[in-house]
């Protein structure tokens, strides 16, 4: 018997990003492509290379469009309108019907008013990620917060205006973010959280909510763990940025107190701007880049989550904890996890109580070792890849319930 066909909307080329949400994308895709056809869209610009085969791309919006489309959604997220156009919600609806899509997957909510002209009989599944709304609330009174995010290299000429206005805008922003996120879990036949907190707060009544974090498998176990301090990030996004000037400022302070010993040097993995590490002091940071195969660092030592802002599952924890390292963390890098502080990692109060603890750490060889244990222990248990198949059968429910209604009408 033939599968059913899903339209997935995605908001970016997810083979060739390296950003945890890219990752996020491609286990959606895997677990849909268990039950469906996949036929994938996404709106934005082509890679040039071997990433974009098997895609359709479709133009964000252009300035006519986000002027347009300014006075017709003025009541919904602004992000919104950086994607929508009339030429390409009119082309999904078409790619809907030419395909016989049975399903259509929404990549966050920015997406959903392109689905518009999509008949109610195609089963939509929203892909919240996290909720916008929470993470704006915080970013509008944290400083140094980036609020364009990734759409800063997309929006160009936006960009600059944004971030001069950034309080009031994300204050907005989270308003009409939180009043978008309600209004879609009546139009939703499945809503996707990678946070299982998450997914319980907007939980209810007639609703189908399901937590679906991200699914990893630990690599294969090491001889112990090594003593080196690890900051794993893409540094080309704003909140990695902000935690590594904490950890920077973590480090000044716990100098000037004379209590960091003159070996301390930390691992700083992940992409950067080349003019990056010039801002940190090169004694005691050390910019190793991106690294093609996280495997080398299997057992390497210990991976500090200095998270002090957003929301959702943080991706540098449970890389942590796959390659058998024990992670010392803030509170805020547990939220969206089901992981037990001071067991599965442990915690501190501050960044500077983060570092303070991985330094001592460092020669407490059993320690690690029961840490690394129970972190694994807790991926096995709650982000195994084998539960990626409890995905792809809500999905498939989902265009049960939706082939129900239409009969009901």
């Amino acid at each position: 018997m033939s599968k059913p066909t899903m339209l997935m909307l995605l908001g970016r080329n997810p083979f060739a990003e390296r950003s945890g949400r890219a990752v996020m994308l491609r286990q959606r895709i895997e677990q849909a492509r268990q039950r469906f056809e996949t036929h994938i869209v996404v709106v934005g610009h082509a890679s040039g290379d071997a990433s974009d085969e098997g895609l359709h791309f479709l133009p964000m919006a252009n300035p006519a469009a986000i002027a347009l489309n300014a006075l017709r959604m003025s009541g919904l997220p602004l992000q919104t309108w950086l994607y929508h156009s009339a030429h390409a919600r009119a082309e999904i609806a078409a790619r809907v019907r030419e395909t016989g899509a049975r399903a259509i997957f929404i990549d966050m909510l920015r997406l959903a008013p392109l689905a518009g002209d999509v008949p109610r009989s195609v089963a939509r599944l929203v892909d919240y990620d996290d909720l916008l709304s929470e993470r704006y609330r915080l970013a509008a009174s944290a400083e140094d917060y980036d609020v364009m995010g990734f759409l800063a290299r997309r929006v160009g000429p936006l960009a600059p205006a944004a971030r001069a206005v950034a309080g009031p805008l994300l204050h907005e922003e989270a308003r009409r973010c939180a009043a978008y996120e309600h209004e879609m879990l009546v139009h939703a036949d499945l809503v996707l959280f990678t946070s299982p907190r998450e997914a319980q707060m907007l939980a209810r009544e007639g609703v189908h909510v399901l937590a679906a974090p991200p699914l990893l498998a630990p690599h294969p176990r090491t001889d112990g763990v090594g003593e080196r301090l690890i900051f794993l990030g893409n540094l080309r996004y704003a909140e990695n940025i902000v935690m590594l000037r904490a950890l920077a400022d973590a480090v000044s302070a716990l100098e000037q107190q004379g209590e960091l010993p003159e070996d301390v040097t930390l691992d700083i993995v992940g992409e950067h701007a080349p003019d990056l590490p010039h801002a940190f002091d090169a004694k005691r940071f050390r910019f190793i880049g991106r690294i093609p195969d996280l495997a080398t660092l299997a057992g390497a030592g210990i991976f500090l989550a200095p998270v002090i802002g957003g929301t959702g599952v943080k991706l540098k924890v449970l890389d942590g904890l796959a390659l058998g390292c024990p992670v010392v963390a803030t509170g805020k890098a547990l939220e969206g996890l089901s992981a037990r502080a001071n067991r599965d990692m442990l915690v501190g109060e501050s960044v500077k109580d983060v570092l303070r603890a991985a330094i001592a750490l460092r020669s407490r060889t059993a320690l690690k070792a029961k840490l690394a244990a129970r972190g694994r222990a807790y991926l096995e248990r709650a982000h195994a890849p084998a539960l990626g198949d409890a995905i792809a059968e809500a999905m498939a429910k989902a265009v049960e319930r939706a082939g129900a209604r239409q009969e009901t009408l």
